[in-house]
C-alpha cells in the first residue's frame, strides 16, 4: 500500500536505458555531446574557470560504532572500532566535491559557536571548502550529535541523532548567500553567474523559501538557465517537504524515503513520484548494494547502474552523500551525460564503502578511470 503516491499506468511507457542520454534539460548548461558551458572540455584534462557549487545542510558530530552484528536489545555488545568524525549529508558531499581541483565549493550550515565548531569544519577547510557562509550561534549550544551503529555483516547503519541548534532561517540564508555571491564574483573576475549548482538538504518549508529567493536572484540577473538546483529527499516525514518536489531541477531520493512510502522497487517509486515533480526534472534514487536508478521526466527515459565492485565493504557511512557529490561533479562540472554520470557516482560511492571516511576519493577514482 503506497502511502502518498499512486502508481500510474504511464510508468510502463518509460523506456529503459543504461546508455548515455543527452541533457538534463534545456538551459542548465548541459549539451548532448557531454560538454558544458563552464569552461571545461569534459574529461580531457583541460582546465578552465572553477565551477561554483553551493551546498546547504545540517552538520553533525558523528560517533560511529562498528560492530560485527547488530546488537540484540537489552544486551551488552563490544564494538570492533569506534571513531568520531564530522557528519551531515551536505557536509559530507561538500568534503568530497572539494577534492576536485575544478570545483569551488561553498558550504552553509547552522553551527554552535566558532570555538565549538572548529573540529566540525576542519576537514571541510582542509579540502578547500569555503565555510564562511556558516551561521554561528552562542556557546550554550553543543554541536549536533549523531550516534551510528554500523553492522558489518549487513552493511546497515542505525542512526540516533540529537540537536538543540535552531535551523537556518530565511533571513540568515539571504544575508550569507548574497555575501557569498559577491565574494565568489570578486575572487573570479568575469564569471558573472557565481554558482552553477546549488544543493539543499530537503528540510521543509524554510528550504522552499530559500529556493524561491535563489530563483528570484538568478532570474533577475538573467542567470537562471545556467543554474541547477538539487534537493536531497532522505526522510518523508518532514513537514512541507513535498513542496520541494516542484522546485528542484534534480531530485535525489534515498531508499528509506521510497520504502517509507510503500515502494520496494526504485523504478516504480520514480515513475510514481515523478507526477509530483517539476516536469523537466531529473530524478535519482540510490538503492544500496543494488546501485541506483534515474529518470529523465521530459523524455520518460530511465537509467540504471549497478554498484561498483570492491574487494570488501569497510564503511558505508556517507555512501549516499558520496553518490550525490559524484552526480554533482559529473553532471555539473565535468559535463557528463546522465548515464555516464550515474555510473561514475555509483563507482565513487562504492569506492567510499571500501575505506573509512572520505579522504582522497576523487584522486583514487581518477587514477582508476
Amino acid at each position: 500500500m503506497h502511502k502518498m503516491f499512486k502508481l500510474h499506468s504511464k510508468a510502463s511507457s518509460a523506456t529503459s536505458s543504461t546508455t548515455s542520454f543527452g541533457s538534463i534539460g534545456q538551459g542548465n548548461g548541459y549539451s548532448n555531446n557531454g560538454n558544458n558551458n563552464n569552461g571545461y572540455s569534459n574529461s580531457n584534462g583541460q582546465s578552465g574557470p572553477k565551477v561554483g557549487v553551493f551546498l546547504v545542510g545540517a552538520t553533525y558530530l558523528d560517533t560511529i560504532m562498528h560492530v560485527n552484528t547488530f546488537p540484540t536489545e537489552d544486551t551488552k555488545h563490544r564494538a570492533e572500532r569506534v571513531e568520531k568524525r564530522r557528519g551531515g549529508n551536505a557536509a559530507n558531499a561538500a568534503e568530497v566535491l572539494g577534492q576536485d581541483s575544478r570545483t569551488k565549493v561553498w558550504y552553509m550550515s547552522s553551527l554552535p559557536s566558532p570555538a565549538a565548531s572548529k573540529m566540525l569544519l576542519r576537514a571541510l577547510e582542509e579540502n578547500n571548502v569555503k565555510t564562511e557562509a556558516c551561521v554561528f550561534h552562542s556557546s550554550q549550544h553543543a554541536p549536533p550529535q549523531a550516534y551510528i551503529i554500523s553492522a558489518g555483516n549487513t552493511g546497515t547503519r542505525t542512526i540516533i541523532s540529537h540537536s538543540t541548534l535552531p535551523d537556518l532561517t530565511l533571513d540568515e540564508f539571504v544575508k550569507k548567500f548574497d555575501a557569498s555571491c559577491m565574494r565568489f564574483s570578486s575572487d573570479i573576475v568575469g564569471m558573472g553567474c557565481p554558482f552553477r549548482w546549488i544543493h539543499f538538504e530537503g528540510r521543509g518549508v524554510d528550504v522552499s523559501r530559500m529556493i524561491e529567493y535563489v530563483e528570484s536572484v538568478y532570474i533577475r540577473q538573467g542567470w537562471r538557465h545556467k543554474l541547477t538546483i538539487s534537493v536531497e529527499f532522505e526522510k518523508g516525514d518532514r513537514p512541507g517537504i513535498q513542496r520541494l518536489l516542484q522546485q528542484a531541477d534534480v531530485c535525489f531520493f534515498s531508499k528509506l524515503y521510497a520504502e517509507t512510502l510503500g515502494f520496494d522497487r526504485p523504478e516504480d517509486f520514480l515513475s510514481s513520484v515523478g507526477d509530483f515533480c517539476k516536469p523537466t526534472a531529473t530524478l535519482f534514487c540510490c538503492w544500496g548494494a543494488a546501485g541506483a536508478v534515474g529518470l529523465h521526466l521530459e523524455s520518460r527515459t530511465r537509467f540504471s547502474s549497478s554498484a561498483g565492485v570492491i574487494p570488501m565493504v569497510v564503511d558505508t557511512v556517507g555512501a549516499g552523500d558520496t553518490f550525490i557529490a559524484g552526480m554533482i561533479l559529473a553532471l555539473g562540472v565535468r559535463g557528463y551525460d546522465i548515464g555516464r554520470s550515474l555510473r561514475f557516482a555509483c563507482e565513487l560511492a562504492s569506492l567510499k564503502c571500501s575505506q573509512y571516511g572520505f579522504k582522497s576519493l576523487i584522486q583514487a577514482i581518477s587514477r582508476g578511470t
